[in-house]
């Protein structure tokens, strides 16, 4: 009885949330156009005790937007533990739910559903609000684990997570056997699941169009299984260009498993490797979806290591081949967002003298900054200093001026580090006081250091990402905007 009550109760709280939605779309003509083109898929807590679920378990929702986009919803406060509402023009999408024990479950949806989302023994589970439905429609990866393997994970799930922990340890563990006999249970546990859902599609516990997509999405992940070998740890990414472009799956070509296997593929090949690999498809006939997925993430992931000038370039040419407009606009707004932050960082030197990074552009102006961001903890950083200082010194006489930049806590340390690795140069050695607060420093992400910084003699930054200093590419990066 309670029960009822609860749905009906969440049915009308739907309502009022739909209608709002609603009405906020209604307010100019052409938002009243859109929303009456767009669909709605509504998800609703059941209660506070689920809501406090989520932000305990730090959950992350993630779903592939009307333009190809991967969207993240996070659930870490109150103020994200809300109801939620996803515009889709899609008759379905898959809305991936992930959390700080490594569960993952990926739930099936349809354009129109309003779900309820409950907490059920320690586990997420939705409900149709509207229509009935077997549990099996919206929870069946979280089923297929308790059924078929008792527990959490699946057993793919298992051998991914043992590949990972090994992959992690800089000496051999000699885990060969235990990662074939987990990749063998695992594709087993892929038979076994195939054969579950099928057996699910011939009772009506599920319709075609979930079998199909559950299918497709276990047989690709099967041959993404493959790309794992388990006498090396090192990710076979040819072959897994060959199954994502090979296999026929056109249920996934719109899910958020194509598009992570998609950047998978891209973040374990080489620079060289990844611009081959476009290259050879823009050689042939239009780009296909998948195609366009794999150029997407390469540019995502060569972008932010070109200098601005370049980058431009490079989206002004690739621009016509993406999926849609909306990725153009994320590749530039992510190439752009450094440029629209004042440098806010405040400083001190040698001797504890204060001064902001503002100041430093406006005394060196003239010259190009080569800005070496370090910390005393990042060992690469301290491996780099010879390399920088012979950077310096070479090419002082046309113009460059190296700043070392720590973004360490310690006044003291910083000092006696750069004092014992002869980096203590007046006026280009400091030390940022203001980690923390810096909005700019923020925008950096000062934990991936080593970092290079280039500005350009009137103090704008020109590249967010400059090649290391023992590198031949900053030779020819300033060899080619110097005019001596």
């Amino acid at each position: 009885m309670r029960k009822t009550k609860i749905k009906v109760h969440i049915f009308f709280q739907l309502l009022v949330l739909i209608a709002f939605w609603s009405c906020n779309s209604a307010e100019k003509g052409e938002e009243r156009e859109a929303a009456t083109e767009t669909s709605q898929i509504v998800l609703v807590f059941e209660d506070s005790v689920t809501q406090q679920f989520f932000r305990q378990r730090k959950v992350i929702f993630k779903y592939m937007d009307n333009n190809m986009l991967p969207m993240e919803i996070s659930f870490n406060s109150e103020e994200s533990s809300k109801d939620l509402i996803i515009n889709t023009k899609r008759g379905s999408l898959d809305l991936v739910y992930r959390d700080n024990s490594q569960v993952e479950f990926t739930y099936y949806l349809q354009n129109g559903d309003s779900i309820l989302i409950q907490e059920k023994d320690k586990k997420p589970w939705f409900e149709s609000v509207k229509k009935e439905s077997s549990s099996y429609t919206y929870n069946l990866e979280l089923l297929r684990n308790t059924e078929l393997y008792g527990k959490s994970h699946s057993k793919a799930q298992d051998f991914y997570f043992l590949w990972n922990e090994t992959k992690a340890f800089p000496f051999e563990l000699g885990m060969n056997e235990d990662l074939k006999r987990n990749k063998d249970e695992a594709i087993q546990g892929f038979q076994k699941e195939l054969s579950w859902i099928d057996s699910l599609a011939n009772t009506g516990s599920i319709s075609e169009e979930v079998k199909a997509f559950y299918t497709s999405k276990n047989r690709m992940a099967q041959k993404k299984l493959e790309a794992y070998p388990t006498d090396r740890m090192v990710f076979d990414s040819q072959l897994a260009v060959n199954s994502f472009l090979k296999e026929i799956e056109p249920q996934l070509d719109t899910t958020v498993f194509l598009d992570e296997f998609s950047e998978l593929i891209i973040a374990n090949q080489t620079q060289i490797q990844s611009k081959d690999l476009i290259d050879s498809l823009l050689a042939g006939t239009e780009l296909n979806h998948r195609e366009k997925s794999l150029l997407f993430h390469y540019l995502q992931k060569e972008i932010p290591f070109l200098s601005f000038k370049v980058a431009d370039e490079v989206l002004v040419g690739y621009s016509d081949k993406l999926a849609n407009p909306a990725q153009l606009v994320l590749l530039n707004s992510s190439n752009k967002a450094l440029q629209g932050i004042e440098p806010d960082i405040e400083l001190m030197g040698l001797q504890k003298s204060s001064i902001t990074f503002e100041e430093i552009l406006r005394q060196k102006k003239g010259k190009f900054l080569y800005v070496d961001l370090w910390a005393a903890w990042c060992l690469p950083c301290i491996k780099a200093f010879p390399a920088s200082l012979a950077l310096n010194e070479e090419y002082k006489s046309r113009g460059v001026e190296v700043i070392f930049l720590s973004v360490d806590d310690n006044y003291k340390f910083w000092e006696e580090v750069a004092i014992k690795y002869d980096i203590a140069i007046p006026e280009q050695s400091f030390v940022a006081m203001n980690k923390d607060e810096s909005e700019y420093l923020k925008a950096l992400d000062v934990a991936l250091i080593p970092r290079y910084l280039i500005f350009d003699p009137e103090g704008q930054l020109i590249h967010p990402n400059a090649p290391r200093p023992d590198s031949e590419e900053i030779k020819q990066f300033f060899n080619a905007i110097i005019k001596d």
